[in-house]
């Protein structure tokens, strides 16, 4: 058969099965969970991929899972992706009321795609046309979020990485794929690279004493605002280095009661940028404004630094596919090609050790992470997502698997999983100095 012939038949396969790949996407958006707690999602994948009599490995880093469709000669093995986790979000009007979790990033169209694609590959009854194999992976934990109750999971050796797809690289999840590629919804069609990021976990320590004779003690809220000030008055500096780059974060203690001063105060941020190398500059110019704040007040303080995502960056080859299949899909379909984006995917880790694909699909509305947020056409989030997804890997894996070879055989700056693992934990470090007396 020949290439269009196999689309052919895997899209007639996936619009027949339509009807299940919207319940998918819909189910999923009704039962949002967050990163690690995936329980309902994870269930629901290995439903799906045990139908289709594909191998399943189930509680992968917790909740990840993973189904292999083996063609009928050797080849490469893909990955195609999906990612389960939700954010939390309590003043969208359709997040769980009891947790607040919320598919305001729609994970649950980036499931139902690799879910739709798996279903119409299956159908279509194409396995003596492909080569080697597809690993459908849903991956826990993309969203970089709750950072104490994961830093407390890896302490107890549940996890060792803050993200899922870190997590399931240690855990030799990625060993034996040579590429890898999924879709992320949106409200355009395109692709482009995203910015890697640190974490920064910071407690200002104080003296307590009563509010009304505050010459007792140390206010450590007092040099929280200072660093504060600082991170913002360094802003221009940073944007001059690189307008890439951006720095947030949020206040996660302030105090307890009113009429005592704190004697601890705690942030959270994260520090994004687009190298490696200017996130270790990043680091250290941030370490020296929380000191230097600390230090102004006579606070002590300590900072903890969590090595979060990579930079990720596309392989030109697959963002070539991928443009194709939007193009073959519906040639009226706008394809705004390469965004730089600030924001960071833990696809990011895998672009350091194999060539990826993070590319996005229509089919959303409303602001991302925001409360607008909504799948406005199930067709294109859901149905269009899995035909695109599919193409690609009937693209990589027809003729004898010619593309997936070349691309896979692309290692220039690529790194071994063990050299990825020592430069991740190369970012771990914990500054403290203690308050004067």
């Amino acid at each position: 058969m020949t290439n269009a012939e196999l689309k052919a038949k895997v899209f007639a396969a996936i619009d027949a099965n339509a009807e299940q790949i919207i319940e998918i996407g819909e189910t999923i958006w009704k039962n949002p969970e967050p990163g690690y707690r995936e329980y309902k999602t994870a269930a629901l994948t290995a439903k799906v991929l045990n139908s289709l009599n594909l191998p399943t490995q189930e509680k992968l880093g917790l909740t990840g899972v993973r189904g292999d469709m083996t063609f009928s000669s050797e080849g490469p093995t893909v990955a195609m992706l999906g990612e389960m986790d939700s954010l939390i979000l309590p003043t969208h009007p359709e997040c769980d009321p009891e947790t607040g979790a919320v598919h305001s990033c729609g994970h649950n169209a980036s499931m139902a795609g690799m879910l739709g694609a798996a279903i119409g590959i299956a159908a279509a009854g194409i396995k003596e046309e492909l080569s080697g194999k597809i690993a459908f992976v849903a991956v826990p934990a993309e969203e970089c979020i709750e950072i104490e109750k994961r830093l407390d999971m890896i302490s107890q050796g549940k996890i060792a990485s803050l993200g899922g797809k870190g997590e399931l690289i240690r855990r030799g999840v990625f060993d034996d794929v040579a590429l890898s590629f999924m879709l992320h919804s949106g409200g355009c069609y395109a692709y482009g690279p995203h910015n890697g990021f640190i974490t920064k976990k910071v407690t200002f320590k104080g003296f307590s004493c009563h509010a009304a004779a505050p010459g007792g003690g140390i206010n450590a809220l007092h040099a929280m605002t200072l660093a504060q000030s600082a991170v913002g008055l360094l802003r221009e500096r940073w944007a001059g280095m690189n307008p890439t780059i951006r720095i947030h974060g949020i206040v996660t203690s302030g105090g307890d009661v009113v009429n005592i001063i704190p004697d601890k105060a705690k942030m959270e941020f994260l520090l994004r940028a687009d190298k490696i190398e200017t996130l270790k500059v990043l680091h250290k110019e941030f370490d020296r404004a929380m000191s230097g704040a600390a230090m102004a007040v006579g606070a002590g303080v300590e900072i903890e630094t969590i090595p979060g995502y990579m930079p990720q960056y596309d392989d030109n080859e697959l963002e070539e596919l991928y443009s194709n299949a939007v193009r073959e899909i519906d040639p009226e379909i706008p394809n705004r090609g390469s965004i730089s984006r600030c924001s960071s995917t833990d696809m990011g880790d895998l672009s350091t050790i194999m060539p990826t694909l993070h590319g996005y699909t229509a089919g959303a509305t409303g602001t991302s992470h925001g409360i607008s947020y909504r799948i406005a056409d199930k067709e294109k989030a859901y149905v269009t997502n899995a035909k695109i997804l599919a193409a690609i890997a009937i693209d990589l894996l027809c003729n004898n698997a010619e593309a997936a070879k070349r691309i896979a055989a692309k290692r220039d700056g690529k790194l071994s999983v063990k050299e990825y693992i020592e430069l991740a934990d190369s970012l771990n470090a914990t500054v403290i100095r203690e308050a004067e007396a």
